[in-house]
C-alpha cells in the first residue's frame, strides 16, 4: 500500500502468523524490497521457533512471483498458496489486519492533529500494541501469547501523540541553551526500553529513553506545538 513519503517509506509490507495472528510489519521505498524483507523476516522468526515456514500465501502480485522469490521458495520448500486476483477476501486475516491498521492510523492521527507523513509511526505502534492485546478468536489470549506460548511482559501504554519532554544530554547544549526538547511520542522501540518522539521543530524522529509525558494534554482539541504537514 502506497503512503505519502516521510523518510523515503512509500508501502508497507506485513507478514501474518496464520495460526497466532501475530504480525511483523516492514517499510518499503520500492516494491521491489518485499523479498529482502521476506528474508529479514524469516531467518529470526526459523531461530525463534525452532521450526520452518511451510506455507505462505499471498496475491499474484509481480513483488512475489518474481525469479529471486521463486528460487528462494523452492530452495527452503516453501508451498505456496495465492488469492483470486481482486479477491482479498480469500485471505480474510490479512484483509482485516490491513483494514484495522489504516483506519486505526487516520483516527490517531487525526485525534491528535498530526501529520500524515506520520503513518510509520502510528502503523508500527497498532502493530505493536494488537501483537500485544487479548483477542476473542483466540479465547482472550494475546498474539504475542499464542505464538511464543508465553505471556507477553508490556509495560504502562502510552497514548499515541501525547506531549513528550526528552532530556538533552550535556554534550549536546550550551549553558544557555534549553535542557529539554518538547514533541510528541509516536512510536515504541521494541529491541530497548526507549520511545521515539517526533520533534515538530526540526521534523525529525529522535529516540530517548528519559522523557516525562504530559498525557492529559494528549485529548486537546489543539496542541500547543505548530506541526507542519
Amino acid at each position: 500500500m502506497s503512503k505519502k513519503i516521510l523518510r523515503g517509506y512509500q508501502y508497507f509490507a506485513t507478514f501474518i502468523d496464520g495460526f497466532s495472528r501475530k504480525t511483523w510489519i516492514y517499510f518499503l521505498k520500492t516494491k521491489d524490497e518485499v523479498f529482502s524483507r521476506f528474508q529479514e523476516f524469516k531467518a529470526p522468526v526459523d531461530n525463534m521457533t525452532g521450526r520452518k515456514i511451510k506455507v505462505l500465501c499471498t496475491d499474484n502480485g509481480g513483488k512475489y512471483t518474481d525469479k529471486a522469490f521463486t528460487g528462494f521458495y523452492a530452495k527452503e520448500g516453501i508451498r505456496r498458496e495465492w488469492t483470486t486476483p481482486y479477491n482479498p477476501q480469500k485471505n480474510r486475516v490479512a484483509k482485516w489486519k490491513h483494514m484495522t491498521i489504516d483506519g486505526a492510523a487516520r483516527a490517531m492521527l487525526y485525534d491528535q492533529d498530526l501529520p500524515q507523513s506520520l503513518w510509520v509511526e502510528a502503523f508500527s505502534t497498532i502493530v505493536y500494541i494488537q501483537n500485544k492485546v487479548s483477542h476473542k478468536a483466540l479465547g482472550m489470549m494475546t498474539f504475542e501469547e499464542a505464538f511464543t506460548g508465553k505471556k507477553p511482559k508490556v509495560g504502562p501504554f502510552t497514548i499515541f501523540g501525547s506531549i513528550a519532554y526528552c532530556h538533552v544530554p550535556d554534550d549536546k547544549h550550551t549553558k544557555l541553551d534549553q535542557t529539554t526538547k518538547k514533541g510528541f511520542f509516536v512510536v515504541y522501540n521494541e529491541t530497548s526500553k526507549t520511545y521515539r518522539i517526533y520533534i515538530p521543530s526540526i521534523r525529525k524522529i529522535i529516540v530517548r529513553w528519559d522523557v516525562n509525558f504530559q498525557e492529559e494534554k494528549a485529548f486537546s482539541q489543539f496542541h500547543e506545538l505548530p506541526i507542519d504537514d
